[in-house]
């Protein structure tokens, strides 16, 4: 059976847009599932840089791998995996890093630094190629897409609200920023911030995100990074309410969620300083968890397209992980999560648009990870048609979503 519907716009609530601009100029390995490929790819670019610092994206490690000495063989090169929670590296792109942020570039290779550190790299990365170009031409992309709106989860410095100004984009963002970036604003510019982001572990393709079980990964006891001891995560917290800013957590996990939940608790009667309390992505979120987070009060923001996870690390999460990956139908049906209210979507650049977001809320593998048209306009989309609208072909038989951006709407 196939039915048409159209939708607004998206409005994504978890993105962050100054450093996907800057990758304008970067390969993006995001369809690619062969070392192969991704070398002739790769080999391109290095034609066209002359030398320069190549920069790649989306590489998924589950797919293939590189050696350390294989790196070394190619110029300069920056790979990001898919979650940004891992980076490759070479020595030539060590040195052209060095040459503008100095030797803590040399902490790069530790993953544990580099968890804790995560927002100082993509940073890096971003202030080499951020521009008020760079950053209309990615917005007039998202349009293709079918975004009008995202939020930046991780404000780089003043100077982007400026960016963003001259751009005149303010209108399509709001802007979230870890708290010593916070600190470090002008009073006119901390009147621009939205709220505050913090991160308590990292990813799963990462193998950083905080679990209670083990990865699969034949590496020992590995459950992930916890970025703070629970009393750091409780003072950092505190701290940041102090702000009476909105708060956004990263937690992944179901032993992060578990500890920033614990964390919040704890801090009951000063939680109402803030206009919107957060936890980002909640992957792995159990029933018991999210029954004490909404009696908190606290929002849920998720990516639907991280649904896939379940099945792309299948090799690393075991069979209980998996199928609770995401689990969108407990959330709204037992728990009573409410999309567009206290449920809220977006992508993470994951990828960005409605191609990826509406497969995986309609079509998942896992039928507890599906969410309807309804919840998903509800928590995915403008409030109306002014901006342009998605029409939607939907084929039930062959689980297939074919979409259309369309021109703005009067009247709808």
């Amino acid at each position: 059976m196939e039915s048409t519907v159209t939708i607004p716009l998206l409005k994504d609530h978890h993105s962050h847009p100054l450093f996907y601009s800057a990758f304008n100029h970067a390969i993006s390995l995001n369809a690619v599932d062969d070392k192969q490929a991704a070398e002739n790819i790769l080999s391109q670019s290095f034609e066209q840089e002359n030398g320069g610092l190549t920069v790649a994206h989306g590489w998924r490690s589950n797919h293939y791998q590189w050696a350390q000495a294989e790196l070394e063989l190619m110029p300069p090169l920056a790979v990001f995996n898919v979650s940004l929670h891992s980076l490759i590296i070479n020595r030539g792109g060590m040195n052209c890093l060095r040459q503008k942020y100095g030797d803590i570039v040399n902490q790069i290779a530790d993953p544990v630094w580099y968890e804790n550190n995560l927002r100082v790299v993509l940073n890096w990365f971003a202030n080499l190629y951020a521009s008020r170009e760079n950053l209309s031409h990615f917005f007039a992309k998202l349009r293709d897409l079918g975004i009008h709106y995202l939020e930046e989860m991780l404000l780089v410095d003043e100077n982007e609200i400026q960016i963003f100004e001259d751009c005149n984009l303010l209108n399509r963002t709001r802007f979230w920023s870890a708290p010593d970036t916070f600190q470090s604003l002008s009073p006119q510019a901390k009147t621009q911030v939205h709220g505050l982001k913090l991160f308590t572990d990292g990813a799963i393709g990462s193998e950083s995100a905080a679990l209670h079980r083990p990865f699969l990964n034949g590496k020992g006891n590995n459950r992930g990074i916890l970025i703070y001891t629970d009393s750091e995560l409780t003072h950092i917290i505190n701290q940041s309410l102090e702000t009476e800013k909105s708060l956004a957590i990263h937690a992944i996990g179901d032993r992060a969620i578990e500890q920033t939940i614990s964390a919040l608790k704890q801090l009951e009667p000063r939680l109402k300083r803030a206009p919107e309390i957060r936890i980002e992505h909640a992957q792995l979120i159990s029933e018991e968890q999210a029954n004490m987070a909404i009696d908190l009060g606290i929002k849920l923001c998720m990516q639907p397209n991280f649904s896939s996870d379940s099945h792309d690390y299948s090799d690393r999460l075991d069979q209980a992980y998996c199928s609770g990956n995401n689990p969108f139908r407990m959330l709204i049906d037992k728990v009573g999560y409410t999309p567009g209210e206290n449920l809220l979507l977006g992508s993470d650049g994951m990828p960005h648009g409605i191609e990826s977001a509406a497969h995986h809320s309609f079509f998942p593998n896992i039928p507890s990870q599906q969410i309807s048209i309804a919840e998903f306009t509800a928590g995915y989309c403008l409030d109306d048609f002014s901006k342009g609208a998605i029409e939607l072909k939907i084929n039930d038989l062959t689980n297939t979503v074919i979409c259309d951006v369309l021109p703005p709407q009067p009247g709808r």
